[in-house]
């Protein structure tokens, strides 16, 4: 099970996304309300649908349909060509201010649909000085402009954004949702790899549908699953640190998506483990430990992201074992 309560909710509008209905309904009530905030802020940990949800709502401020789907103005927006509604996809990069500003100059243009409509991604990516610059049309919005921003890290966007915001949190989905999604999505799909990749999802459904278009990537993720329930199993220092010596070694040849992965996948398995104990089972470790090392491995993703060295941080998160 995920950690998230399933929730029934009669919505008006065709969000075509599951789960996720208790923060759609307060979408809704701003739109049914005429109230729509000049900024939204969707916030929620990665792969949960943050940014799907924020491109429905331009749809349904933009189409004369509420979001019918076919009109020329949901087919270019889908497309990420509408002229009115631009996409900042997150990329992995850092956002300069550079790009802010080419934005904003587009935003200031004149346009022919209702709303100039900015849908960005992952807005912690943003240096302090784009922040600033996208902070600035924040606080003095030109026209009909909307902001619809999400993030996977609150405590990396600067306050004075957070001030201006209204902001919706996304959290993780029960697996019975993720599980739907998946053979929605892939009806041909064997049993058993729904269950793998639920595991190994934990409440996103963005991070399943992956896993299964990448089977290169679910191979990885189930290996790294396995070493990760290993190392907590059977401690062993020395098996550890080659373990670590190997990785980033491979990260220095394909990059570090290959680290951040292990973390991802360390960090699912911790969670469960976490789960197993809330249920009264007996897990691997105890809670207090479970949640040290949780503490542990996203201060590596947090300060992976900066570029710290990356074996120094996942030998010190070993240590924690």
């Amino acid at each position: 099970m995920g950690s998230d309560t399933i929730i029934v909710m009669a919505l008006t509008y065709n969000w075509d996304i599951l789960g996720h209905d208790a923060s759609l309904q307060l979408l809704e009530d701003d739109l049914q309300s005429g109230q729509v905030s000049h900024a939204y802020l969707l916030a929620g940990p990665e792969s949960v649908g943050k940014f799907a949800a924020a491109k429905r709502m331009a749809h349904i401020l933009q189409c004369e349909g509420n979001f019918c789907g076919d009109c020329h103005v949901c087919n270019e927006i889908e497309k990420g060509y509408h002229g009115d509604t631009i996409e900042m996809a997150d990329d992995g990069e850092t956002v300069k201010i550079e790009a802010v500003r080419k934005v904003m100059d587009r935003l200031n243009m004149s346009g022919q649909s209702p709303k100039k409509i900015l849908l960005m991604q992952n807005i912690e990516r943003m240096t302090l000085e784009s922040s600033n610059a996208l902070l600035k049309t924040l606080e003095d919005p030109t026209g009909e402009t909307v902001f619809l921003l999400t993030t996977s890290n609150v405590k990396d966007v600067i306050q004075t954004i957070l001030s201006r915001v209204r902001m919706v949190k996304f959290g993780r989905l029960a697996d019975e949702i993720v599980v739907e999604l998946m053979r929605k999505m892939h009806p041909l799909i064997e049993e058993d790899m729904v269950a793998a990749v639920a595991e190994m999802a934990l409440g996103r459904p963005g991070k399943a549908l992956e896993l299964l278009d990448d089977r290169e990537m679910f191979e990885r993720y189930r290996t790294m699953y396995e070493d990760a329930e290993q190392f907590l199993r059977a401690p062993d220092r020395t098996r550890q640190f080659l373990y670590v010596e190997e990785l980033t070694k491979a990260a220095k040849e394909g990059g570090n998506g290959l680290l951040k992965e292990f973390l991802d996948v360390f960090q699912v398995v911790l969670r469960r483990e976490l789960l197993v104990n809330a249920e009264g089972k007996r897990g691997i470790l105890g809670r207090d430990k479970i949640l040290q090392l949780l503490d542990k491995v996203m201060e590596a993703q947090y300060l992976l992201q900066r570029n710290v060295n990356a074996r120094l941080l996942l030998e010190n998160m070993m240590l924690t074992l």
